[in-house]
């Protein structure tokens, strides 16, 4: 019995692998796949935010309170992926967006609201991969979910003023529902069995979270089918600029984390909260609560996120590996 546990054990931790591994490139055909698909997976939408409470969920349960709690006394970390989070890359989405979409103020909104987005729970699998500072990824993720619903739709209110209409209490209660009360039902979990419910469960359950997610992307994509515009010169600007803006997000983190002369660990922690963004939230924000315009810079973003993450970390491994 103990030898067909320890095989089924394996065995996921063997699919895990292959959805990481994969995972940059299925996002992206699973959202292709809900396009040409439209209302036929369109109609699941309702179960959207169960399907992503259940990812947040899975996700949250490799998060600690008490790795929390001592990343804080030396803050430096966390405070400066919140500066890049929360001031310098909305403030530089925004005023990239009006800029380069000067008479489009949809797009605008999209680019502000993908600056805004909360920091994704895969920048702890990154700062795993890369060798990073885990316990100040996982503060940083914490702080922000817990943050998101209320930081979220206030900096797009004041950002945007009276320009788009957004139910700014609706927004607050689906990020409750999808983000934060997973995610702390999670991590009490973990807390209360002193880490061994999370070590049980996680590699067991790990497959349905990306499982969930990619069924988001898919229900999603159907759902917005009928307002994506056609490939033209506009989309493909939009692509460009998500794009550019995800991989400005980086390099600032890279950039400032090494002006202030952080420890290397601390480097690529702060590189990959700061940089990558939970977009799977993005999308069911944007498609709930936002006009289709201001919807399609955060889906087209799907197809981007994950491949220019992996060439970050790849570019990062190998700075360190010269050094």
């Amino acid at each position: 019995m103990v030898k067909v546990i320890d095989k089924l054990v394996f065995d996921l931790k063997l699919i895990i692998r292959i959805f990481d591994k994969f995972f940059p490139f299925l996002a992206p055909v699973f959202l292709t796949l809900g396009l040409l698909l439209g209302s036929n997976v369109g109609q699941f939408v309702r179960i959207v935010p169960w399907l992503f409470a259940l990812a947040t969920f899975i996700g949250s349960l490799k998060i600690d309170f008490n790795a929390f709690l001592e990343t804080v006394k030396k803050p430096k970390g966390i405070l400066i992926v919140m500066l890049i989070l929360r001031v310098l890359m909305p403030v530089i989405s925004l005023i990239f967006g009006r800029i380069f979409f000067l008479n489009d103020v949809y797009t605008q909104t999209g680019l502000l609201l993908f600056g805004l987005l909360p920091v994704a729970i895969n920048s702890v699998l990154w700062t795993v991969i890369i060798k990073g500072n885990v316990s100040l990824t996982l503060s940083v993720v914490l702080l922000d979910t817990v943050l998101a619903p209320l930081v979220l739709p206030l900096s797009i209110l004041l950002l945007t003023g009276a320009s788009i209409d957004l139910d700014t209490i609706g927004m607050m209660r689906s990020l409750l529902f999808m983000v934060v009360l997973p995610s702390l039902a999670g991590m009490s979990l973990n807390q209360l069995t002193k880490g061994e419910f999370g070590k049980k469960w996680n590699v067991k359950l790990a497959p349905f979270a990306k499982i969930s997610l990619l069924l988001v992307i898919l229900i999603n994509g159907g759902n917005i089918r009928r307002y994506f515009p056609p490939v033209n010169l506009r989309l493909m600007m939009i692509m460009a600029s998500i794009t550019f803006l995800a991989v400005l997000g980086y390099i600032i983190s890279w950039r400032l984390a090494k002006w202030l002369k952080l420890p290397e660990a601390d480097v690529k922690a702060v590189v990959f909260s700061g940089g990558m963004r939970n977009m799977s939230t993005g999308v069911v924000i944007a498609v709930a609560y936002f006009p289709a315009g201001a919807a399609i810079p955060i889906v087209t973003g799907i197809f981007f996120q994950q491949i220019v993450c992996a060439a970050i970390a790849k570019l990062i491994e190998n700075y360190y590996e010269k050094g």
